[in-house]
């Protein structure tokens, strides 16, 4: 039975949504790519700006950080009800939102949390997430950028790639490596200003035709201290909590969104019995990883914090996303550059091989798999 509570929320969002819809010049069709550019920036914050006021910015968040304290199925509600109005306004907003907030409202200090988290809220912090560099993309504890104490800053030399939008961003959730004898506890997680001197951002165009990804370079920038969040060293826990966010309810637009693509195909297709069939498999694959969602909601509801079975979702939800958009490829150009773009949510965030290889060592308990030896030229 359907809480009453979960009702009424869902009336107050679908009205909302309804009353707000995004401005046009974001509008664009399933897999249609263009560049965003300062007037769509400025529009998204406005966007935002209302979603924070109308109480609904940050639903997942607690209230006494100026979220809406909203459970796991409230977040659910939100992103379906945002879905069934095409699932636009604030995308450039997703990693203040589900990234760097949750993760400074877990190990932030007080400080940190009054200076950022009202922000990212509404509309007038835009993040980015610097922590994939050439020669470590899923393997973190591999990063060599450094990050050197140097009276009350961090001097921050190396290179970041792959971060989404960081051309538009303000700052950037920055892991540095601080000490290079230590794997995992030689790594530090900190707020960085993107427009420091000493940091360079340049857009990576990509074969999509758009600059969605950027390459950032620090040149001996220096970070205050101030802006470390947890401790030096901490980095790998904190940068953990990131990506568990990342793999879990985050991911609820992506397959809620894939029950409209599907039911689009069907409608598009509908005369060719030999698709049909291939439809409606891809759509009760797609119910099957909602149902999947739902187990993660009421784990997380349980817990308060994403399950282990979130990184299953993220490997089920980014394969599907790409069966079912490969399949939407013979629609024209459009499905053919949303095909294209499903390479990467395989890749970003963690690639589907180390997904697979997490379910397998920390939720089945197999055997870790063994360390091949460096290879010698």
């Amino acid at each position: 039975m359907t809480d009453t509570s979960d009702q009424a929320f869902r009336s107050e969002v679908r009205t909302w949504f309804a009353d707000n819809p995004p401005a046009p010049a974001l509008g664009r069709s399933v897999g249609q790519k263009r560049d965003y550019d300062v007037d769509d920036v400025a529009q998204q914050r406005q966007w935002l700006k209302r979603l924070a006021e109308a109480g609904l910015s940050g639903v997942a968040w607690p209230t006494e950080y100026g979220g809406r304290g909203a459970t796991p199925m409230q977040q659910i509600i939100f992103h379906e009800e945002h879905q069934r109005v095409g699932g636009r306004g604030g995308e450039l907003f997703f990693v203040g939102l589900s990234h760097a907030g949750p993760t400074l409202i877990e190990h932030g200090t007080d400080t940190q949390r009054r200076q950022w988290l009202p922000g990212i809220l509404n509309g007038d912090i835009l993040f980015a997430q610097c922590f994939s560099e050439p020669g470590a993309g899923s393997d973190l504890a591999s990063i060599t950028t450094r990050g050197t104490v140097d009276a009350d800053d961090l001097v921050v030399t190396g290179e970041k790639r792959w971060s989404t939008h960081a051309q538009h961003a303000d700052l950037c959730e920055l892991l540095v490596r601080t000490d290079p004898a230590d794997r995992y506890g030689g790594l530090t997680y900190l707020i960085a200003d993107l427009r420091t001197p000493g940091i360079t951002v340049r857009p990576i165009r990509t074969i999509t035709g758009a600059a969605e990804f950027c390459e950032v370079f620090f040149d001996g920038a220096r970070i205050p201290l101030a802006n470390v969040v947890g401790s030096i060293g901490q980095g790998w826990a904190v940068a953990t909590t990131t990506l568990m966010y990342e793999r879990s309810t985050a991911f609820a637009a992506n397959i809620i969104g894939l029950q409209r693509i599907t039911a689009q195909l069907a409608c598009d297709y509908g005369g060719d019995p030999a698709r049909v069939q291939q439809i409606s498999e891809l759509r009760d694959d797609v119910y099957a990883a909602r149902a999947l969602l739902y187990k993660c909601v009421a784990e997380q509801d349980a817990t308060g914090r994403p399950s282990a079975a979130s990184g299953a979702l993220k490997l089920i939800a980014t394969e599907l996303n790409h069966r079912v958009l490969r399949f939407g490829a013979m629609s024209g150009d459009d499905g053919f550059i949303a095909y294209l773009e499903s390479f990467g949510l395989r890749i970003g965030g963690g690639t589907s091989e180390i997904q697979r290889n997490i379910i397998a060592e920390r939720v089945l308990g197999l055997p870790r798999e063994p360390k091949h030896p460096a290879v010698r030229r």
